[in-house]
């Protein structure tokens, strides 16, 4: 099995001195799951606010930004307003708790500003499983889609210049419904390449993925499409699309996110990246309550200055 790359580290218990000493926390103000909120964030906040600052989502294009007692309201679409947020050069984002539509614009703002960035990701321990034996889903994950809508800062207004040329990829999860519904959005259908985690966070859930994308796979012929990238790694996922996007030049690319939060990471980077011709796609899914169980391990990602990038 391939070692993780240079820039992750992985904790199991993840502590103070983890946490580099200038390093401003964003983290999510309350936590649906066990993993959401680390026990350590709460013991910042107690003992340093300073070293905190917490959001809270309004709506799906605001957020309530506490940082050191002092509470804002501020537009995800606003991109002044998001880099007053990083009140410091050095910065660790836990995406844990939050959506992508909260944690996109900020990364992309850190990346604008060339801000030490690190990003942490705990894994939960278990998913619950679907209580129906006969579903094609493994877990039982989402409530409900609100639908396909752009993420706050990545709206694209022209879109491709040659409808031939397109790609549909998909880094692919437990959920097969959403990159159906997703690709179903788009006429005529451009090429699909499937993304799966692999190795995956645990043995079995690459499996597990392809099983609960099979229809999706089938309907569209992507199984001799398929790319892998680990399954906890932004920068692999980062560089299967680099080699996807070297493999169709001239290509324009719809990009789903309905995978790992890991390969969101990567995907938001290379579409901050490649911003002419990526469109990001995103349904907003409604989380079950009592998805996760547990924390698992800690994965803490160094984008460092973005120098690579």
């Amino acid at each position: 099995m391939p070692l993780p790359s240079l820039h992750t580290k992985r904790y199991k218990n993840i502590t103070l001195a983890d946490i580099h000493p200038n390093e401003i926390i964003i983290s999510a103000a309350d936590s649906a799951e066990n993993r959401d909120r680390l026990k350590l964030w709460e013991d910042l906040q107690a003992s340093d606010p300073k070293r905190i600052i917490s959001i809270k989502v309004l709506d799906k294009e605001s957020i309530t930004v506490t940082y050191d007692g002092v509470e804002a309201i501020v537009s995800l679409r606003d991109e002044d307003a998001i880099e007053r947020i990083f009140v410091s050069k050095e910065i660790l984002i836990d995406v844990t708790g939050l959506a992508h539509n909260i944690w996109a614009p900020l990364l992309k703002s850190a990346y604008a500003q060339k801000i030490r960035t690190r990003i942490l990701y705990a894994e939960p321990e278990s998913y619950t499983p679907h209580p129906s034996p006969a579903s094609s889903a493994f877990f039982d994950l989402s409530v409900t889609l609100e639908g396909l809508a752009p993420l706050p800062g990545f709206v694209q207004l022209s879109g491709p210049d040659d409808e031939d040329r397109c790609l549909f990829i998909a880094m692919l999860g437990f959920e097969g419904n959403r990159p159906e519904h997703l690709a179903a959005q788009l006429d005529p259908t451009p090429k699909v390449i499937p993304v799966v985690g692999v190795p995956g966070f645990q043995l079995e859930y690459p499996a597990f993925t392809v099983g609960c994308n099979r229809m999706f796979l089938d309907e569209y012929q992507a199984h001799s499409e398929m790319r892998y990238a680990r399954a906890s790694c932004p920068f692999e996922a980062f560089e299967a699309l680099t080699k996807i996007h070297r493999d169709y030049p001239d290509h324009y690319i719809y990009l789903a996110l309905v995978g790992t939060k890991p390969h969101a990471i990567g995907s938001i980077l290379f579409a901050i990246t490649h911003a002419e011709t990526t469109e990001i796609m995103f349904d907003y899914p409604v989380k079950k309550s009592g998805r996760t169980s547990g924390i698992g391990i800690v994965h803490v990602y160094d984008f460092e200055d973005f120098h690579a990038y």
